[in-house]
């Protein structure tokens, strides 16, 4: 469940189902283990060919896909430092910084990850924070079906 990019939600939401969670977990008399995530630059490394992708999956087709493709491609950045300026360089992923569209097109994106989790995996997504938890009397079921959902995210990355 995402709560970044909504109104009226935070981190805080976040918190409350993970407390909730564990609450859960005590009063079932059950272990649980989760593995928390931080996406390290997530908003500038996005797979362009996948949001393209998702896009598609969802449906839209005509011409919207190709302003966005458009949008997403052909982009060029310098580094200046002082009174110097570098080359130009192809920036071939992430979503342009400042723009609505982006923010929109982001979200598609790493919303798709939680498709990569096993059953009965709980998860939560705030912006590029996320966390996957499961409970069960018994830590080898724990411990297999979060390296199940571990292999998928590796491959969803």
């Amino acid at each position: 469940m995402q709560s970044g990019f909504w109104k009226q939600r935070s981190t805080t939401d976040q918190l409350v189902r993970l407390e909730t969670f564990i609450r859960e977990t005590f009063v079932q008399k059950q272990h649980a283990v989760a593995v928390f995530f931080d996406l390290e630059k997530a908003y500038d490394t996005t797979w362009n060919c996948g949001i393209m992708k998702d896009l598609f999956d969802a449906g839209l087709r005509g011409r919207l896909p190709l302003f966005i493709q458009g949008f997403l491609q052909n982009r060029q950045f310098q580094v200046r430092l002082d009174s110097h300026l570098s080359d130009s360089f192809n920036q071939e992923m992430g979503v342009p910084q400042d723009s609505i569209l982006s923010v929109i097109l982001f979200a598609l994106k790493i919303n798709s990850i939680v498709k990569n989790l096993s059953p009965g995996v709980e998860c939560s997504l705030y912006v590029d924070d996320f966390v996957i938890c499961y409970r069960s009397k018994f830590i080898h079921i724990i411990e297999r079906h979060l390296q199940r959902s571990l292999h998928k995210l590796q491959e969803w990355t």
